[in-house]
């Protein structure tokens, strides 16, 4: 929505925006990175927190990324596929 009122492209689906964005080089995670999974995306807070739908609650939540992370890999096998940054856009 954000993207949208503010007239800039951003994909809707994570399968299109995981090819739009640019690959983050920094390996620490930082206040408006986007975390991609297959079918999966969420963004990051700040340094430790991250915001995603998170499928088996049925809702939204804020959660360590650390956490969200091993988290995901336990119930659903995925492993983070890239990591990008949302002031590039």
């Amino acid at each position: 929505i954000y993207f949208y009122y503010n007239r800039l492209f951003f994909p809707r689906d994570s399968k299109d925006q995981i090819k739009y964005c640019k690959k983050k080089i920094s390996k620490k995670f930082d206040k408006g990175d986007i975390i991609f999974w297959k079918a999966h995306v969420g963004i990051c807070l700040d340094k430790s927190k991250f915001i995603h739908a998170y499928g088996p609650r049925k809702k939204v939540l804020i959660m360590p990324i650390d956490k969200t992370i091993k988290l995901i890999k336990k119930t659903a096998n995925l492993k983070v596929k890239k990591v990008s940054n949302i002031k590039k856009y």
